[in-house]
């Protein structure tokens, strides 16, 4: 194998006319060319997760997060509550928020291949700048006269980590990348020298970072470790004897400018931090004790990925003499006494810096501040970039001090070179299979079941997906489960509530929101999706009531402020509705969506026509059908007769048309009309049953209405509809009261008949229709007593709303 790879190079050689004098440069034929295979294998082992989709915290950043839906920057760096939907989340990152903004425009909105081709580029720049900075590393201690080379190895290794794949498919965790991207950028730009070290312009790089993620503060005391080890040249395992403390302390001045830089943004971040933040974690000593096991965990998963879980089942340990915790420090302890003692050889700094920096790397999520998960495998993202140096140097060591017969063998070199190259393929073929399990909800839950069995959440998760799928029986079932490790998770009874209401049941539902509700009143999410449940049966006042406070815990959250308005809408609350409206044009005063419900307001037109003139604008006949049936359903029986006649004038032999037409005059009592319209839906469609069924009880209710009518005057027939009307209201029909009402009017106008429609309207809660009736019979009838109670009755209920 050494042998073939020899002879190309020698033809590549010939072929470029490269100058062998000048190996160590990034226009090496070879170098350029095993650039291009890595790229393309990278490309290969990530070509199947550009339409995964959105999962976990993807949710409250992204998909629910209202704010990355207008690119606005400076909210963005002003306002933590845009970066999510949950205030317990809110970290300071507007950088990340205003790249899923960019990409949520660049898509058109929740499309995630526009996310996933913006986040595998930056994973590719990422990899190219820890090319680089290898390489200007292994320069400025003269490793070898290819360092290029070695720089393309620790991209090869790291960008191929299968254990990576955790981020780059993970949407929200593209600001590990962009973190780990802009901290390589500064080392890179002060191993450059010059006007980049002389005046801190390298510090530039990191502080764009902070913005991405506070995990770039590592930057620091990275570089600190820089000093120590390749300039000052300390030994880091002896830093208490005197010689080595001054070391340290020189370290530290030089050091000093970007922890000040570092301090400064801490600070700055802590005071961004709204009073919602809380990371969630456990007791910090407990949770301290844990992570070296959790250390060691991410160490094995770097070698063998055999475990990778997008939400893993770790707990803290309850006791140092867990004899997990103590297998844990001991490991670590070990591990880090090697890092120190190998600082002070010259062969052996390069791996002492790597698992140190993975270990510095770490300090954030692995040390006293404590997180709602244990571990979490996108945490690993940087301080691989150090592991992989440790890996690749330690082992070049090793080889080279207590194997050199191998090494110095063409059958060795050929087993290295295999051993090698299995590792990179065995990786990547593990990238595009763990890319399969993070395609979809059910995919990825179901696998975080099999590998994290006692997680609730997991369990609660891939509930959802199956729920998703139409998969009612064996989603309650994995929401049982979830119950069974998790009894007291207000998410779970929201979405047993979710699943109650689609299969009908809608009293179990009821019991399962108002459960979540009491278990966690300070959820938005409880509040949400109970008040979407009430808006779905209806109960419109109790729905804005818990809708607002879902407003008032995350003002980002979803399409709440859209239930609110329409909610708003369907009681015809004008003066609601435009309070409402304008709360959020004082804090967005673009926003499309309150501007469109302000001037509903002031039109004060109705929600199917509102309906109505968005269909004029792009009319057909089907969606005016569609209309009139609508309009049907909500007893606006002139409106329904009037959408039925624009579907007929765009489609003159439209049966659906008349028999809607036939419809609406056979409520408002118009039997003659609808018996006509009838006829001409069959002779367009003579199978029309419907039609048929309609003609038929219109024939019998004329015939009947003759009978009974037989002989009275105009007087006396207004008089027929007015008791029809009362003996309507009484059944609790109220739409059908005010049809008959108004075929009294139409007859002779009276008082009676207005003060009917308005004592309906005020049963149907639209007090200003109520209103407007009770006018019209109080200029008939001045000294009207139930007009004039029904009147003040509405006129009450109208202030209390």
């Amino acid at each position: 194998m050494i042998n073939l790879f020899s002879k190309f190079t020698h033809s590549i050689y010939q072929l470029s006319g490269f100058d062998r004098n000048q190996q160590n440069t990034f226009k090496h034929p070879i170098f350029i060319l095993l650039s291009f295979f890595l790229v393309a294998v990278m490309l290969l082992a990530y070509s199947n997760h550009f339409y995964n989709g959105f999962h976990f915290d993807d949710s409250h950043t992204i998909e629910d997060n209202h704010a990355i839906k207008e690119l606005n920057v400076s909210a963005f760096f002003r306002d933590v509550t845009t970066f999510s939907s949950l205030p317990s989340n809110r970290s300071y990152r507007p950088y990340t928020t205003l790249e899923n903004a960019l990409d949520y425009k660049i898509a058109g909105g929740l499309h995630p291949l526009a996310f996933h081709i913006h986040i595998f580029s930056f994973f590719l720049f990422t990899c190219a700048a820890l090319l680089l900075f290898v390489k200007k590393l292994l320069d400025r201690i003269e490793f070898s006269k290819c360092n290029q080379f070695w720089g393309l190895l620790v991209a090869a290794v790291f960008g191929l980590l299968c254990a990576n794949a955790e981020t780059v498919n993970y949407i929200i965790q593209r600001s590990e990348i962009i973190a780990g991207f802009y901290i390589l950028l500064g080392f890179t730009a002060f191993l450059s020298g010059g006007k980049w070290r002389k005046w801190h312009l390298y510090l530039i790089f990191p502080f764009i970072g902070f913005f991405a993620k506070e995990m770039a503060l590592v930057f620091s005391p990275l570089l600190f470790l820089y000093f120590l080890i390749f300039e000052e040249e300390a030994d880091l395992l002896h830093f208490y004897r005197p010689q080595e403390f001054k070391k340290s302390l020189r370290s530290f001045v030089k050091v000093f400018p970007s922890f000040i830089l570092t301090l400064a943004f801490l600070v700055f971040y802590f005071s961004m931090l709204p009073d919602t933040f809380a990371p969630g974690g456990a007791n910090r000593y407990n949770y301290l004790i844990t992570q070296p096991l959790v250390l060691c965990h991410y160490i094995l998963t770097y070698f063998i990925p055999y475990n990778l879980s997008a939400d893993t089942d770790w707990v803290v340990f309850e006791s140092i003499l867990d004899y997990r915790a103590i297998v844990g420090i001991i490991i670590i302890s070990l591990l880090l006494y090697l890092a120190l003692k190998a600082s002070k050889k010259r062969e052996t700094k390069l791996f002492s810096f790597g698992l140190l920096w993975f270990f510095i790397a770490l300090l954030p999520s692995s040390s006293i501040l404590p997180f709602a998960e244990v571990l979490n495998d996108h945490r690993s993202f940087i301080p691989y970039m150090g592991l992989t140096i440790a890996f690749i140097f330690g082992t070049k060591f090793v080889l080279e001090t207590y194997l050199p017969r191998i090494i110095a063998t063409k059958n060795g070199q050929n087993a290295l070179v295999f051993m090698g190259l299995f590792f990179l393929f065995a990786n990547a073929y593990g990238v595009h299979q763990r890319n399969k399990v993070w395609k979809d909800e059910a995919s990825l839950w179901y696998d975080v079941t099999q590998k994290s069995p006692k997680n609730g959440r997991g369990h609660m998760n891939y509930g959802l997906a199956l729920m998703a799928q139409g998969d009612y029986t064996n989603a309650e079932s994995s929401f049982m489960k979830a119950l069974e490790l998790a009894p007291t998770y207000s998410s779970i009874y929201i979405n047993l509530g979710i699943l109650k209401n689609a299969t009908g049941d809608k009293d179990r539902a009821t019991e399962y929101f108002e459960k979540a509700l009491s278990l966690n009143q300070s959820s938005h999410k409880s509040h949400y999706y109970y008040g979407r449940f009430l808006f779905q049966q209806n109960e419109f006042e109790k729905a804005i009531e818990n809708l607002k406070k879902t407003n008032d815990i995350s003002s980002n959250y979803i399409n709440t402020h859209e239930l609110i308005l329409k909610s708003y809408h369907h009681l015809e609350d004008w003066e609601g509705m435009k309070s409402f409206a304008n709360n959020i044009l004082e804090t967005s005063p673009k926003d499309h969506l309150a501007n469109k419900y302000i001037a509903i307001a002031a039109s004060q037109k109705s929600i199917l026509q509102v309906l109505e003139a968005e269909i004029a604008n792009s009319p057909s006949p089907e969606k005016y059908l569609n209309l009139s049936l609508k309009f049907y359903n909500d007893g606006l029986y002139e409106d329904c007769l009037r959408a039925a006649k624009m579907a007929l004038e765009l489609k003159a032999d439209s049966p659906g048309a008349y028999n809607n037409i036939g419809i609406a005059n056979f409520y408002l009592f118009n039997y003659d009309e609808a018996i006509e319209a009838y006829e001409k839906a069959l002779k367009l469609k003579p199978d029309y049953q419907l039609a048929k069924n309609n003609l038929k009880n219109a024939l019998e209710r004329k015939n009947r209405l003759a009978m009974t009518t037989e002989g009275m005057d105009k007087v006396e027939l207004s008089e027929h509809y007015i008791n029809l009307s009362y003996r309507y209201y009484k059944e609790e029909n109220y739409l059908k009261c005010i049809a008959a009402a108004k075929k009294s009017i139409a007859i002779v106008p009276n008082a009676a008949a207005y003060n009917n429609i308005c004592s309906a309207y005020n049963q149907l809660k639209q007090y200003h229709k109520a209103i407007k009736a009770c006018k019209e019979a109080l200029k008939l009838v001045t000294d009207h007593k139930l007009a004039n109670g029904n009147l003040n009755y509405a006129l009450q209920q109208r202030e209390n709303q």
